[in-house]
């Protein structure tokens, strides 16, 4: 049987409820999860995991582990396969030219039988990469300019009618969002 590889964006700004929806997410998932983070003082309910050995990429449930460009963390994340893969923050360690080992992780999720979840800010907070494999997006209130990313975005007409409506909507409901298939 064929896995279906997905790969969710979930934008919105601080305090939209961005997090709220990827604990609720991973907490209803059957499959283990790890957070990766590029902060020590987020997601402090899940334990931490440094991937520094092989037997610490089997772990049931969710963790966390906290991105380090210095410490070897792509090269580690690399191997993380069979559950949900979470890039939190994603452009906090996830820069514009984006490292040829996420590329590969992007490509190869259903071979590894990963689910990826990028989170950002906005629009110009999640690297262009991603939005080339994205199958579905929550949208939460945004304020960055959706035009930045017309190139790489598929369906670039409709996300924009959404943003619209949904920082509309935030202003009397502030944890308003939207789904999109693609």
């Amino acid at each position: 049987m064929e896995r279906a590889a997905k790969l969710t964006i979930i934008l919105g700004t601080n305090g939209t409820g961005k997090t709220t929806l990827l604990s609720n997410i991973l907490t209803q998932s059957s499959q283990r999860a790890l957070i990766v983070t590029p902060d020590a003082a987020e997601w402090l309910h899940y334990p931490e995991n440094d991937l520094a050995t092989p037997d610490r990429y089997n772990f049931s449930g969710i963790e966390r582990h906290i991105f380090n460009p210095y410490g070897g963390s792509l090269e580690r994340i690399a191997y993380f396969s069979r559950g949900i893969l979470v890039f939190d923050d994603c452009r906090s360690y996830l820069k514009a030219a984006t490292d040829e080992r996420i590329h590969d992780i992007l490509i190869r999720r259903r071979q590894r039988m990963i689910d990826v979840f990028a989170v950002g800010h906005g629009f110009n907070e999640v690297p262009p990469v991603f939005f080339t494999f994205c199958s579905d997006m929550f949208l939460f209130r945004t304020t960055d300019n959706i035009a930045r990313r017309r190139d790489c975005l598929q369906k670039y007409d409709e996300l924009r009618a959404v943003q619209a409506r949904v920082n509309t909507k935030a202003k009397t409901q502030p944890h308003y969002n939207e789904y999109i298939k693609f």
